[in-house]
């Protein structure tokens, strides 16, 4: 433990283009791998009340029906008249399960029209980009955009310490250049701007850019912003030193090709940045629809895409396009998980 102490305290005193290496991300990985997963299985003995508390959550209800999802649905909408916490309660309480039969080459039309076809099932209507569209009172939301009008520490905190660890994990130089797809309430945005990032913004809401302009404008600090989908990726002319998805790239109706234009937007030494993302082993399909409690929730209420993506398939997606990945995360927030996409060695 003294040495993952000093470690740490090494890696601090390191240049910020030196911490970004590949050799010292490995090194830094590693270390933490080991020392930290010692202390996660101790501490798991030393705590078996969290096994007991797991053992006596119930199972959440199967959905079989359009018919069963409006009822938990329902429920949905009286939790939330208590309180943002209760709603995010309810969320656990049903899922679908998947369909497994599906075609074995993953960038297939076939595939992909399975998920399309499942999610106007669920929705009701064919998929439309414009369903990613939000109205609200921008002069209200600017005083107190999410997660602060939810009234819930809960969920402010979880977000606080999302993007503290997010900002933490870039280590960017100072004036560094970043493009942020889908900043919705702009919450990051403003944070980097802040710090004086050169930050440009993209979104395909014009109800979220214009919020930012107004806390940018409140905060006297500059926000480049573009309204577009994700499909703007080919028609920018300038490189970045990182490119942002936060919470937004399980909403891009076409990722695999999203994936392969990302060289063309990230400077020599920059990186890609995947932040609270539903990237993990757990997910049953390589990639597809969701359809846990929330995602279900989101797709019929709102109309929202909400993909999901097994870490394996998108290793091997990232790789096939050039880039290699490493994770970091933080236990203290549910939306802690952030990957790292930098150039793989043979690119470069």
């Amino acid at each position: 433990m003294d040495f993952y102490n000093n470690a740490q305290k090494l890696w601090v005193t390191l240049p910020p283009g030196l911490r970004r290496s590949r050799t010292a991300q490995w090194f830094k990985n590693n270390i933490k791998t080991v020392f930290l997963g010692k202390m996660t299985i101790i501490d798991h003995k030393e705590d078996p009340k969290k096994t007991t508390k797991s053992r006596n959550t119930p199972s959440p209800d199967k959905i079989t029906t359009i018919a069963e999802l409006e009822k938990a649905l329902q429920k949905l909408d009286a939790m939330a008249e208590v309180s943002d916490d209760e709603l995010r309660k309810g969320f656990s309480q049903f899922h679908m399960e998947f369909p497994m039969d599906l075609p074995s080459d993953t960038e297939s039309e076939e595939y992909r029209d399975i998920q399309l076809k499942l999610y106007e099932y669920l929705h009701g209507k064919p998929y439309s980009i414009s369903n990613e569209i939000d109205h609200f009172d921008i002069n209200a939301m600017s005083s107190r955009p999410f997660p602060y009008c939810t009234e819930s520490p809960t969920t402010v905190g979880n977000q606080l310490i999302a993007i503290g660890h997010l900002i933490k994990t870039m280590d960017l130089d100072a004036k560094s250049a970043i493009l942020e797809f889908g900043p919705g309430w702009g919450n990051t945005t403003i944070s980097l701007a802040r710090m004086g990032y050169d930050v440009t913004a993209i979104d395909i809401n014009d109800n979220f850019l214009a919020l930012i302009n107004e806390r940018a404008q409140r905060k006297d600090i500059k926000v480049t912003t573009l309204q577009g989908d994700f499909s703007v990726i080919s028609e920018l002319d300038k490189k970045f030193d990182a490119v942002i998805f936060f919470e937004c790239f399980h909403h891009c109706s076409n990722h695999q090709k999203l994936i392969a234009d990302l060289d063309s937007v990230v400077a020599p030494e920059g990186i890609v940045v995947f932040a609270a993302e539903p990237i993990t082993d757990h997910f049953p399909i390589p990639w597809g629809l969701r359809l846990d409690g929330e995602s279900l929730w989101a797709i019929r209420r709102h109309g929202w895409l909400e993909l999901g993506f097994q870490e394996t398939y998108f290793r091997q997606l990232l790789s096939q396009h050039g880039w290699s990945l490493h994770k970091e995360m933080c236990s203290s927030t549910p939306w802690g998980e952030v990957l790292v996409a930098s150039r793989s060695q043979a690119t470069q």
